[in-house]
This record gives structure tokens, sequence and C-alpha cells, in this order.
């Protein structure tokens, strides 16, 4: 499948703290093998872009290892929540842009990306966000660098507003529907029975 843009990044966001999983869901169990975290990335890379991992925590790098293709950046404090982190990773450059994703989507799969992906490159100044048949899934999009994405971003970063959906409602993006089997996402135990059903 071939995508059309060669100035496509990746970003896993896996930067929380779990509060309310009570552990590190990047570390969870994955029923392919390994944790989620290395699920993740392996469906990144056959995709042929850079994949960078945005994390605080060391033991996500020591995890995935010498992987080809993937780096981690270790993100200082303060964590302030995923739209400051996607501040540190947005491409700075105009004619870039970023698929992001969260680390807690555990059954997320190269097709899925693909389809985002191809959604994306048919209106490419419109960010392309994933949308499960219910509502939308705003951390899992692709996002290009040009205005008015990163000076809305900058814009409400300094005036201290931390709310992602804020953030997506001042820009042009398009609803992308996904396989909603696809997107389930675990922010606590009892979310665990749902994936593993």
């Amino acid at each position: 499948m071939g995508d059309v843009n060669q100035g496509l990044r990746v970003c896993l966001l896996s930067g929380g703290d779990s509060r309310r999983m009570g552990r590190d869901k990047a570390l969870l169990p994955h029923p392919s093998g390994g944790v989620w975290l290395t699920a993740l990335v392996d469906q990144l890379l056959p995709l042929g872009y850079p994949v960078q991992v945005l994390s605080r925590h060391r033991e996500h790098a020591e995890v995935l290892g010498l992987r080809p293709g993937c780096s981690v950046l270790l993100e200082p404090p303060p964590w302030n929540g995923p739209l400051q982190a996607l501040a540190k990773v947005l491409p700075p450059l105009p004619g870039e842009a970023l698929l992001v994703l969260p680390v807690d989507m555990p059954r997320l799969r190269t097709a899925v990306f693909h389809q985002l992906i191809a959604a994306w490159n048919r209106a490419p100044e419109h960010a392309a966000v994933a949308h499960d048949g219910q509502r939308l899934q705003p951390l899992l999009a692709v996002i290009p660098s040009t205005s008015p994405f990163r000076s809305c971003l900058d814009q409400q970063l300094q005036r201290g507003e931390l709310r992602w959906m804020d953030w997506l409602t001042r820009v042009p993006y398009r609803s992308v529907p996904l396989p909603a089997e696809a997107l389930l996402n675990a922010n606590c135990s009892a979310d665990l029975s749902a994936l593993e059903g």
C-alpha cells in the first residue's frame, strides 16, 4: 500500500502515569506477545515512516531495545498531558505531518493506520481524526505541521489551556470512520475485560 506523503512521521504517546489503571499500561502483556508498547511499535514499523515513542519512563526505552526505525524521546517535566506532549513532537516545518496515537489502544493494526493515512492524503490540509462510529478518538490522528495547527497549539498552551478537544475545535479536521473494535482503549482495570473479550 503506497502512502504518498514522504514528510510523515509517527509518534506513539506513552508518557502517561496510568493512575486509573494502577499500573503502567504500556507494559501490560499483549495477547500477540510482548507488551502493549512493543506490540504497537511492531504494527507501526511496517508503515515505513520514522517511529518515535514519547515517554517519561526510562523502562520504555529499555523494553524497546534497539528496534531499527524506532527511537525513544524521554519527555522532561513538567508533564501536563497529551496536548503539551504534542507540542514537543509536532514537526516544525511546513509540509510535514505527524501520525499520533496513544499507547492504550492495543488492538490497532497496520491496516488501520493505512486507512487513516489514506484518508488524510485525500485532504492533507485538514487533520484526519479517528472516529469509532460513536465518537471521535482524537488522540489517533494525522496532524499537519502547517498553520493553523502549530500556531493554535502554541497559543492555547501559552494560555495554560491543556485540553486536546479544545485545540481540535480550533483547527480544520475531518473525522475518519475506522473499525470500532480496533479503537478500544483501556483506562482502568475494568476496561481490560472488554479488550480481552
